[in-house]
């Protein structure tokens, strides 16, 4: 059995699977609840606010959005995962210094941001971008410029925040996050409904960073940590995180490189309608995405730092189940029905988004594998999953301007759904170097997908014998 590199210095567990699976259980339950309740609140939102905006008012704010967390990746050192995994997790030296460097990181971003404002706004007067593309809008540099604010804000978040997700505080995280969701919401919409301009979206934006990081002092409870400087702290988390870089830079392009060159592709309403498809997926695949970093990074962290090989294969075997059950259904259901979700949710104007949200069905097989890239982080591995991110990146910036060149917007789409199957091949050789690849169970995925479609195919014709 090999399972090498996978020991972690860590914090001893008493009774490691007893303790762990109780807390795994309670996080998981509470982030579960809260997920169906925040993704619901959600899609209520976006039902309301695409009838108060137009397409291109999403365009936009998704262009502005994925910039903006671009430069969230280029500036981040893993500051909550050093927190999580560290044997100094609790300690207030470290902690204190893990929130002054998280402070300073804010300042750097808001200068980042007002900076790439500068350029986008230069790159537009001196015709860089294509005529009437996301890039070209005239609103764009200064709803880019508003977000130096967010970043500065941001930066003031708690440091229990971390501590919370290290010790599975599911039910405080929760709160805090439907609390603010709620509140953002409310603004919003109210801002929509008098404006019918993309600033709302924009301002429920800003709220939102506003209201989690004053929630995250009043909600989440601890010690009021001080902010210090204490050089061994500081090297560990540079150490860690300088990984952590890496593995951002280039998982925000494998992630999100599809709007980045989306947005230079097609036109505002055209990315405001692939928007609302992939949000509608996010949506629906929430709670899996929130329980991925949530319970199973912190997880596989706590029970990898035992040094018990046996333990861990047991614990990822399940997750990697469960995840093939729910993707696979998932997309399968979806490639049949997705064209009636848009129908039935939103109105004419956004009808184009039905057979994108069939295509990117197809992509949710490809993201069974981030149950593996959370044993690589907690592994002491992160480097593969700068690998893995890599060969997702460069396939995105091969196969959408092939694609759209072939096939216009329709291959653009498919060459996003191509790319997100780019790491399996890497995968499958951790899995192989770490003895857990199992032939066996490899494809269980299948029967989950092939029970997807035969509800999928029911549905689609009882829709259309109703309809």
């Amino acid at each position: 059995m090999r399972f090498n590199g996978l020991m972690m210095t860590g914090e001893a567990m008493t009774g490691a699977v007893g303790p762990l699976k109780d807390r795994m259980r309670q996080a998981a339950s509470w982030f579960l609840t809260g997920s169906l309740l925040a993704q619901g609140l959600r899609l209520g939102s976006s039902l309301v606010l695409t009838r108060l905006l137009m397409p291109e008012s999403f365009g936009l704010m998704a262009a502005v959005n994925t910039l903006y967390f671009g430069l969230l990746m280029f500036s981040d050192l893993g500051i909550w995962q050093s927190v999580v995994r560290s044997p100094r997790g609790r300690d207030q030296r470290f902690l204190g210094t893990a929130w002054l460097v998280q402070v300073m990181r804010g300042g750097l971003l808001a200068t980042l941001v007002l900076v790439l404002a500068l350029l986008v706004q230069g790159g537009a007067a001196w015709g860089w971008f294509a005529p009437d593309t996301v890039y070209s809008d005239p609103r764009l540099p200064a709803m880019i410029a508003l977000f130096a604010v967010a970043a500065v804000v941001q930066g003031l978040e708690s440091v229990r925040l971390a501590t919370a997700q290290r010790d599975l505080q599911g039910r405080r995280i929760v709160q805090l996050e439907l609390l603010t969701q709620l509140v953002t919401i409310a603004i919003t919409v109210v801002a929509a409904w008098l404006s019918g301009s993309v600033w709302a979206l924009l301002i429920g934006t800003l709220s939102a960073t506003a209201t989690k990081t004053v929630l995250s002092y009043f909600l989440v409870p601890g010690a009021w940590v001080r902010p210090c400087w204490d050089g061994d702290s500081a090297r560990e988390i540079v150490g860690f995180g300088k990984w952590v870089f890496v593995s951002s830079i280039i998982g925000f392009l494998a992630a999100h490189g599809e709007k980045l060159l989306l947005g230079a592709t097609l036109g505002v309403a055209a990315f405001g309608v692939f928007t609302i498809a992939s949000n509608l997926l996010a949506a629906l695949i929430g709670v899996y995405s929130t329980l991925n970093g949530k319970v199973v990074f912190p997880s596989l962290s706590q029970v990898a730092s035992n040094d018990d090989p046996a333990a861990t294969r047991r614990l990822y075997a399940r997750l990697q189940r469960l995840v093939d059950a729910v993707l696979g259904v998932l997309s399968g259901v979806l490639l049949f029905t997705g064209s009636w979700l848009i129908e039935l949710l939103y109105d004419p104007r956004y009808a184009d988004a039905g057979w994108m949200l069939q295509w990117l069905a197809v992509g949710l097989l490809g993201l069974r594998y981030q149950v593996l890239e959370q044993l690589m982080f907690a592994a002491g591995r992160p480097g593969w999953v700068s690998a893995n991110n890599a060969l997702r990146a460069v396939s995105l910036a091969v196969f959408i301007p092939l694609g759209h060149a072939l096939g216009g917007e329709q291959g653009a789409i498919a060459g996003v759904v191509l790319s997100q199957f780019a790491s399996w091949p890497l995968s499958l050789r951790f899995k192989y170097e770490q003895g857990l690849l199992d032939w066996t169970t490899e494809n269980r995925w299948l029967p989950a997908v092939t029970a997807g479609i035969a509800i999928g195919l029911v549905a689609d014709q009882l829709l259309v014998a109703v309809g």
